[in-house]
């Protein structure tokens, strides 16, 4: 992958994809469900979605003959037509950035307005690597209520096992929270999300082809988990902004007897803080996905 080959992709710009559909109840029935949510039965019409919920809807429709040997949609536009052709086999979620403007509510209309907003080349362990990110823009009953900035990153094949995160300092959490978590959880999730990427379910897979040492929590699922511990610990707050980087990738067998884990630094603590860090982790303590939350400002 060049710098040119690059450029040629810049077309892609240009391009603008519109999808509507009605928030019906459920996805979230069945999402409150997987993650053992006590309420499951609450979502009627008007209730509004947590943060990160809206992951259950607008989802790629790419049909089966549509997707690649890892069973993500091939990289000839997408469903929606905003896939850029990269010449890279793998593609992974990097991170994302988020702005509630307004809850979206079940039962609601919802539209979304998405294009392809940045694209850059750098060079990894692998090789070169396109950053890429694609903005989606949530409307409800015609008003703007959500801003999303969804990252991914292309990859050249896989040759050693991604482990770890680089050797770093363990941080150490002044709060946590564990999520039982499974492969029936990861295969539930993928098919909630509609992901029929491989890593995640197909354990043969994603240990003899990709290269993993099991299968792979998916990095929306640790971003809502992250999410929906917040909630958790501060149900009076309202998140108004998150940020969300994966670190490392998290593995199924290294998410530890008592499950995925859930961090929480001393800020968290603070009282008058309207931004907290979180993060999850595996067994051996180190950060995988990372997120900063931003509430709304205490009355």
């Amino acid at each position: 992958m060049t710098e040119e080959e690059l450029h040629a992709l810049a077309p892609w710009f240009e391009r603008r994809h519109e999808r509507w559909q009605r928030i019906d109840a459920t996805p979230a029935q069945a999402l409150a469900a997987t993650l053992d949510l006590p309420d499951t039965g609450q979502w009627t019409a008007g209730v509004p979605l947590p943060p990160m919920w809206q992951q259950l809807y607008m989802l790629d429709m790419t049909p089966s003959a549509g997707l690649g040997d890892d069973g993500s949609p091939q990289q000839d536009g997408g469903a929606d037509g905003l896939m850029p052709p990269v010449p890279l086999p793998q593609v992974m979620w990097a991170g994302a950035e988020f702005i509630w403007h307004a809850p979206l509510r079940v039962g609601g209309e919802l539209h979304r307005r998405s294009r392809l907003a940045e694209m850059s080349l750098k060079q990894g362990r692998r090789g070169p690597m396109v950053f890429v990110a694609w903005e989606h823009l949530w409307s409800q009953d015609g008003a703007l209520a959500l801003t999303e900035l969804n990252r991914g990153v292309f990859l050249g094949p896989e040759s050693a096992p991604a482990s770890a995160a680089p050797t770093t300092e363990v941080p150490k959490p002044m709060r946590e929270r564990y999520w039982p978590m499974d492969a029936a959880r990861l295969f539930r999730f993928s098919a909630l999300t509609f992901n029929s990427h491989r890593i995640h379910y197909d354990l043969a897979y994603a240990r003899d082809v990709a290269g993993y040492p099991s299968l792979v929590v998916h990095g929306p699922l640790q971003a809502l988990l992250i999410s929906e511990t917040s909630r958790h610990w501060w149900p009076e707050r309202m998140l108004r902004q998150a940020s969300y980087r994966a670190r490392a990738p998290m593995f199924l067998d290294h998410v530890g007897p008592r499950g995925l884990r859930v961090c929480g630094n001393s800020a968290a603590f603070d009282a008058g803080a309207d931004t907290v860090q979180l993060w999850t982790c595996g067994d051996n303590g180190l950060p995988c996905m990372q997120a900063t939350l931003q509430f709304a400002p205490r009355a």
